[in-house]
């Protein structure tokens, strides 16, 4: 594409999104990869969020640049977005190895109708040690598909419903185009009976299952049943409770979630566990759930063929007349008073049709990272977290678009209006987002009680399959419930349930029992990222660091408390504008037991707060970018808002050599190096041809959108071929991309760095513009690439082994920085 066609395509500002996938594809076609990666990768850092689309076409570039790792990591991400996407399954089944490949080939032989793509996954396939493999594709009517194997016995297909069954054999056809290097291969095609209930498709060679295949009822039950009667109002009497617990497979994770639902029901006056044996192929699983059975402790039904969850739910469903019910997966984790603060709270609430309580991995109801799945804690700890939720948020019940099947509640009244959980959802994934939408057009809210926590492990049954089946049954939903993913959208934008979780993290860390933590307190995206990184130093020293960072929200002066380790707190803010606010969040800080509290960016930080920080608390002072840049050009020294701060500081640290440098040359001051700067690379010269600048971009502020603007006019006029890569977002991205020499990425991480120094081609980099940030993530990633760069001279120091570059002065104005990152820039083209 010619930088004229690129100038047209970023006009348009609302379809900016479509211009760069349309450009993407020019780019490709006209083997200009290192431009096809330049849109195709900000297509994928922009919003609205990219689809496998977008992600391949950045893979293809990449591949192209013979930049392989990071192609499979594209590819990879698509296929996360889209796992049935046959176009990047093909990708990662040619260009990748191990798992990846073997997934990948197993995915072309189940979606591919390319015979020449299926015969090289079934190669694959053979070559790990997979000798026998089938596809089945069904309808209502019909279900069809083949399948090769390589022992001489053929291969049996059985098709079972509850209340009728068939069997034929598979006989080798020599002719089939599967059927080479003494593979056998037989097609089959039959029609499905009616069944009002699920079928079980099973391909089997000797005893041993090729595939098993759940195929969802194609007959709509003969008889409608009449709703139950609701439970008159105001009767008080404690309901019977039925915990409905359906078994497949995972020995180790089924013991834990019956053995804690045990414990659960002794504290849950009138409850019984109903588990449901589907057909289990462990034989352990069996056993375990048989002497439990025996011994009266749970109530057993045995599936004689595979129902699957919903199959299994429904069917126990049927069995439990009376009373309110759990639906508990098998790979979850009850507290013993769970249940029954479960069942006090939906009966005291009006209206309930279900309720979810909060869990590490619940979707919306997940904590401390809501629709995260966030590590499942131990069982102490899963135990705590109910006892202090149940305290924090007693009484509390927050409606959502739907309950989440982990461990769903299910009211009696609720119950006898839905009836059953849909057999149009493949394998048990959104069947429990169905049935909670349906309660809701019954007139029934969905809740979740975040005065309950209940650990959920997740995906263990499916693994790999999960995102797949996902994926394909909620298009399902979606078609259904045509208004669901904008109330999803609305929710998540609202997050009500942030205060709940924000309230239990405050309990949870007044009870804290582990090493006190390091608190660094900043006030800027840019010393956020600071701070995160200081906390990472930490960790590897096995210490822990929580930020606060105080940022602005309309009226609000907000502080943040936050783990950057991903861990709680996540969602803690206070509104620190307000007296009882700020007096709220100090009184957090004394309860935390610091180690040490580092102060990042005092000319942040709301006034009040300061001083009260400074007053109450021992404190460090860590030299990061913006107050310090200030001191630097004035020449006074010490800013006169630091001197008292200073004065009063346990220590000065500073992240880095160059903050330390900065500290002792500039300020005049005793400081300690927190770490050393990363060791540069070897020497590069980047890539052949005409120059390409890669410019860090920070602080989307004016004064870089004019830096960044005048330095590609004077780049232009000197050079027509030289390229300036903006590396991050600014103040209007899609106007600088209106020129013809300029590209800007999107906002980046650190662990990008690499690839987009190799992708652009990148021959040098500009690292500040008039403000420095030391200790920055990205600074020192790309400080330490071993490219030739521009960057301030904070201090009149020389240090050998730098890499050769461009000192600028701080001091210029930003006429004269530009003409001298200009002259350097085309020094060697």
């Amino acid at each position: 594409m010619t930088a004229g066609a690129r100038r047209i395509a970023f006009t348009a500002k609302p379809f900016h999104h479509n211009d760069l996938e349309r450009a993407a594809v020019g780019a490709l076609e006209a083997r200009d990869f290192r431009q096809a990666f330049a849109l195709a990768d900000r297509r994928c850092r922009i919003l609205p969020h990219a689809d496998a689309r977008a992600h391949l076409l950045r893979a293809e570039a990449l591949y192209h640049l013979d930049l392989k790792e990071a192609a499979i990591a594209s590819v990879a991400r698509a296929l996360e977005l889209e796992p049935d996407d046959l176009a990047a399954a093909r990708r990662m089944m040619a260009w990748s190895d191990g798992i990846q490949q073997i997934e990948a080939a197993r995915s072309v032989a189940r979606h591919d109708d390319d015979p020449d793509s299926v015969r090289a996954a079934l190669a694959l396939l053979e070559q790990s040690g997979q000798d026998s493999f089938a596809r089945v594709d069904f309808l209502d009517e019909e279900v069809k598909g083949w399948v090769t194997w390589r022992d001489t016995e053929d291969p049996r297909l059985s098709l079972a419903a509850a209340d009728q069954s068939s069997t034929v054999t598979l006989p080798a056809d020599p002719r089939h185009r599967y059927a080479l290097n003494g593979r056998r291969a037989a097609s089959f095609r039959l029609m499905r009976p009616a069944s009002a209930t699920s079928q079980l498709l099973e391909i089997t060679q000797d005893d041993q299952v090729i595939i098993g295949v759940q195929l969802p009822a194609n007959r709509a039950p003969d008889r409608q049943i009449a709703p139950r009667p609701r439970a008159p109002a105001g009767d008080n009497q404690t309901p019977q409770l039925t915990i409905i617990v359906p078994v497949y497979r995972d020995l180790a994770a089924t013991r834990a979630c019956i053995d804690s639902a045990l414990i659960a029901v002794t504290c849950t006056p009138n409850s019984t566990i109903v588990v449901v044996d589907d057909a289990s192929p462990d034989r352990e699983i069996s056993n375990l759930l048989g002497e439990l059975a025996a011994n009266s402790r749970i109530r057993l039904l045995t599936n004689e063929y595979n129902l699957g969850f919903v199959g299994s739910v429904n069917r126990a469903l049927g069995e439990t007349t009376a009373g309110d019910v759990v639906l508990l997966n098998s790979d979850t984790v009850v507290p013993k008073h769970a249940l029954q603060r479960l069942r006090g709270a939906v009966r005291s609430m009006p209206g309930v049709g279900t309720a979810t309580p909060l869990s590490n991995n619940g979707e919306y109801t997940s904590f401390p990272n809501p629709n995260t799945s966030n590590p499942l804690p131990s069982f102490a700890d899963i135990e705590l977290l109910d006892e202090i939720a149940g305290t924090a948020n007693s009484g509390i019940a927050i409606d959502i678009p739907n309950g989440i099947g982990f461990c769903l509640y299910i009211t009696r009244e609720c119950l006898d209006a839905v009836r059953e959980l849909s057999d149009d959802f493949y394998r048990g994934y959104l069947e429990d987002v169905d049935f909670c939408l349906r309660a809701a057009e019954a007139g029934f809210r969905n809740v979740c009680i975040p005065s309950v926590f209940v650990g959920h492990e997740g995906s263990r049954s499916f693994l790999g399959e999960k995102r797949s089946l996902v994926m394909r049954n909620l298009r399902v939903l979606e078609h259904r419930y045509r208004r669901y993913s904008t109330e999803c959208a609305a929710f998540l934008l609202a997050d009500p349930l942030r205060h709940s979780r924000a309230t239990l993290e405050l309990k949870l860390l007044s009870s804290e029992r582990r090493a006190s933590p390091h608190v660094i307190v900043c006030g800027s995206v840019i010393g956020r990222e600071i701070a995160i990184g200081r906390c990472r130093q930490l960790a590897a020293d096995g210490e822990r660091g929580l930020v606060v960072h105080f940022r602005c929200e309309g009226r609000r002066q907000l502080a943040a408390i936050l783990d950057p380790a991903g861990g709680s707190p996540q969602s803690i803010a206070f509104d620190v504008a307000a007296g009882e606010g700020r007096r709220a969040f100090l009184a957090v800080l004394a309860d935390l037991k610091m180690q040490s509290l580092e102060i990042a960016e005092p000319d942040r930080i709301p006034d009040g707060c300061l001083a009260q920080l400074a007053e109450r608390f021992v404190y460090d002072i860590l030299v990061t970018d913006t107050a310090l840049a200030t001191s630097m050009r004035t020449g006074s020294g010490v800013h006169p808002d630091w001197s008292s701060l200073i004065a009063g500081a346990r220590r000065v640290a500073a992240i880095g050599q160059s903050g330390a440098d900065f500290s002792v040359a500039v300020l005049g001051l005793q400081v300690a190096k927190l770490r050393d700067a990363p060791t540069p690379g070897p020497k590069r010269r980047g890539a052949a041809g005409p120059p390409r600048l890669g410019l860090l971009a920070l602080r989307a502020s004016a004064l870089e959108f004019r830096f960044i603007r005048e330095l590609s006019d004077r780049a232009a006029s000197a050079n027509k071929d030289v390229e300036i890569i903006v590396l991050g977002t600014t103040l209007d991205d899609l106007r600088l991309m209106q020129r013809t020499n300029l590209m800007v990425t999107g906002e980046i991480a650190a662990d990008d760095i690499a690839t987009l120094i190799e992708a652009h081609g990148i021959t040098k980099l500009v690292l500040d513009i008039g403000e420095p940030a030391f200790g920055h993530p990205l600074v020192e990633a790309l400080s330490a690439s071993g490219l030739p760069t521009a960057a301030t001279e904070w201090i009149p120091i020389s240090r050998r082994g730098r890499t050769p570059g461009l000192r600028l002065r701080p001091t210029s104005d930003v006429g004269e920085t530009i003409a001298a990152v200009s002259d350097w820039l085309l020094q060697d083209s």
